[in-house]
């Protein structure tokens, strides 16, 4: 059940991940917090009783797995959670698009605590990985690897 919000959502993130994977090229490893299900999180979103989801920015688990992940597996990981999400969001209907939780990092950020699923697959997969992608271009050039196109 696409709609107008998710297309547009997906059509932003289309070419933040296609800028993100450019950035990845010819990098080895790139650690991403390990089991995370996006789909389980945005489900827990509600019109009542809003439940509360703490992010801590910065701390991520490194786990043995993680380490030995190729960029290949990375980049297959991080595009099967972009995919989950939006497979998710298209179930939805404009009011379930409404529903809500409290993440009190977004208080700090565009001044409420209380986001809808949008806002949030917006900010983690467009905005945070946007920010990613700019870092890792800074790494390239001081690595000397080749500007991406």
């Amino acid at each position: 059940m696409a709609n107008a919000t998710v297309n547009e959502l997906r059509r932003k993130n289309e070419a933040t991940w296609q800028n993100l994977g450019r950035q990845l090229e010819g990098m080895d490893h790139l650690l991403f917090e390990p089991g995370w299900k996006p789909a389980a999180l945005l489900e827990r979103f509600a019109v009542t009783d809003l439940p509360v989801v703490d992010i801590t920015p910065g701390v991520a688990t490194v786990t043995p797995d993680r380490r030995r992940m190729t960029l290949g597996e990375l980049t297959g990981a991080l595009d099967a959670q972009r995919r989950e999400a939006f497979a998710y969001l298209e179930t939805l209907g404009e009011a379930d698009l409404a529903r809500k939780a409290r993440i009190p990092l977004f208080k700090e950020i565009i001044g409420t605590d209380e986001i809808t699923p949008p806002i949030f697959v917006g900010a983690i997969f467009d905005r945070h990985w946007s920010a990613h992608a700019e870092q890792l271009a800074k790494i390239r050039q001081a690595a000397g690897l080749p500007e991406t196109k």
